[in-house]
């Protein structure tokens, strides 16, 4: 069968379809979905000067970003492709921005200010950062902060921990907005080493899968998104067992090993998923090791 190009791209239909496959899906399992409502719920919260926040909590690649970012697209008109920057009135109910990598405050709002298209001049002093980041966050009526990344709890000394956790805790409360912030289980001990900030952040737990029937139904949805044209059955035992020791339980390493595989049954004409597939082997011959052995030397 003959191939045509994708004329966008400039891809055949083969790489098409590889390529297809590294774009962002939203799988909606059921721990994810009851998180969005809570998150939902916060958003809708009556203004008050307390506001209740929540700090969502998960190993890195379990979903975290994904889930904020899902959110974040329902909620912010301006992260559609088709948004004009330049039109009148702009309004942009939910920010989402990344936390800095070490906890400054002059770091967190030239951060902030340069997600909003506001970057601080060169030497504008913390103070002056924080009042147009305020003036700013009220003219574009948001109310919502989604803080992505929220690690930066081995770094810094605590005094300048603190700093930045109370720089966040005043914007909430000055705008009487609520916020989210997603991290490691590590970041459970900054929250909650100041009683203040601890009462106002509820953790949300997004934990690792186990190897059950709920696993299984996520496999059985995540195949259909791999739009391979024979059918894998991925959430019979052998393949369920194997995907889970592969992933480590990890929807991020899960997806990841899945799209790797994919692509070779698409290239090679196979068009579906099996256990030879995910022999160790055929593993090592498309160059994905398990995730507990990525940063040691090879033997």
């Amino acid at each position: 069968m003959a191939l045509t190009m994708n004329t966008e791209t400039g891809l055949n239909d083969i790489e098409q379809r590889v390529h297809d496959l590294k774009r962002p899906v939203w799988i909606g399992y059921a721990r994810a979905v009851l998180i969005r409502q809570q998150i939902e719920d916060l958003l809708n919260h009556p203004r008050m000067h307390r506001m209740p926040n929540l700090a969502l909590i998960g190993e890195t690649n379990n979903g975290k970003s994904m889930l904020l970012n899902n959110f974040a697209r329902k909620h912010d008109p301006t992260l559609a492709p088709d948004y004009d920057i330049n039109k009148d009135n702009i309004e942009k109910p939910v920010f989402k921005f990344q936390a800095p990598p070490e906890p400054d405050e002059g770091r967190l709002y030239t951060r902030m200010l340069n997600e909003l298209y506001a970057p601080p001049g060169a030497r504008e002093p913390a103070e002056s950062m924080l009042r147009r980041l305020i003036k700013i966050l009220q003219a574009l009526k948001t109310r919502m902060l989604l803080v992505d990344e929220f690690g930066f709890f081995q770094a810094g000394t605590p005094a300048k921990q603190q700093r930045l956790l109370n720089a966040l805790k005043f914007i909430g409360n000055e705008l009487q907005i609520p916020m989210v912030v997603a991290g490691v289980p590590e970041t459970l001990n900054l929250l909650q080493a100041d009683p203040q900030v601890r009462n106002r952040f509820e953790p949300v737990f997004l934990p690792k899968w186990k190897m059950d029937d709920e696993f299984r139904k996520l496999l059985m949805t995540l195949e259909k998104t791999l739009k391979l044209r024979q059918s894998s059955n991925l959430g019979a035992t052998e393949l369920a067992e194997r995907l889970f020791q592969e992933s480590d339980g990890i929807i991020g390493n899960l997806c990841e090993l899945l799209h790797r595989v994919a692509a070779q049954a698409i290239r090679s004409g196979a068009e579906q998923i099996t256990v030879d597939s995910l022999s160790q082997k055929n593993l090592k011959a498309i160059g994905w090791s398990h995730p507990q052995q990525r940063h040691r030397l090879p033997m």
